[in-house]
């Protein structure tokens, strides 16, 4: 990561695995547990500890065997920011430390915890980005990507608001997806927190979009897979950017996981 760039906010901390996808893809792929691996944007909220612009973000790439798939070069991208107003408290959706999780592909207890107690407000929408061919020289893992502003969408961040950043791939197509590295503290026994010591960035959490927001996804048995398609795919035109950003994740929950991200100054 340069140094050289005016580096305001940074979670520099990312697991060595792991696929957690950006993805906008057409068609869909099925999944043996009974559903379509739904589309999904994917961001972070941050605290902005001081007054400043935000002109660009710097995100990497995960170092999984998914970090950048085919389709994704060249693909249209956008960045879209929300003012995050209220106080979060986890809900540990009755699953204290030492029961089982309701759902998800782990029986932690943390994995089915999800965050109440705050509202999104949608700032704006960033299109007219195209995501470079990370993979030309290599394999697209651990490759940083800086997404960065000009003009009036540079973001001014007011101190002490917590605001938001999510990204993702505009249209769909075959293979449409990208890996972002991350530091996920679902694993731990601990008792929910968004301030312990498993917490790499105190304050803040990963958000995800998926599909049509349903949320639970369903999952039913093949006969019924038109209906699944519809949740697995994102509504049309700027009815996708109105869905609410949530941490409730299938098969993991955002609650505990933060991005590897830098937020640059003007």
């Amino acid at each position: 990561m340069p140094e050289r760039d005016p580096v305001v906010i940074r979670q520099n901390r990312s697991d060595s695995s792991g696929d957690t996808s950006v993805r906008n893809e057409w068609p869909l792929r099925w999944k043996e547990q009974g559903y379509f691996q739904r589309n999904r944007d994917l961001g972070q909220v941050f605290i902005a500890e001081k007054e400043f612009t935000l002109a660009a973000i710097v995100l990497r790439t995960g170092n999984g065997t998914a970090a950048f798939l085919p389709g994704a070069a060249g693909a249209p991208v956008f960045v879209q920011f929300f003012e995050v107003m209220g106080t979060p408290v986890i809900d540990d959706n009755g699953t204290p430390p030492g029961a089982k999780a309701t759902h998800g592909f782990s029986a932690n207890h943390r994995c089915d915890d999800f965050i109440r107690g705050v509202t999104y407000r949608s700032l704006r929408v960033v299109h007219g980005g195209l995501m470079p061919n990370l993979a030309a020289a290599g394999d697209g893992r651990l490759t940083y990507m800086k997404w960065t502003l000009t003009g009036d969408d540079a973001l001014r961040c007011e101190a002490g608001k917590r605001y938001a950043f999510m990204v993702g791939i505009s249209e769909p197509g075959a293979k449409r997806a990208f890996t972002l590295a991350n530091h996920n503290a679902a694993a731990s026994t601990a008792a929910p927190s968004l301030t312990d010591a498993h917490d790499v960035y105190p304050g803040g959490w990963g958000l995800r979009r998926e599909g049509n927001g349903k949320l639970p996804p369903t999952r039913i048995p093949g006969e019924a897979r038109g209906e699944l398609q519809k949740e697995a795919l994102f509504p049309e035109g700027d009815a996708r950017f109105a869905l609410s950003p949530t941490t409730d994740g299938y098969p993991d929950v955002d609650t505990y996981r933060d991005l590897e991200f830098y937020l640059i100054a003007r």
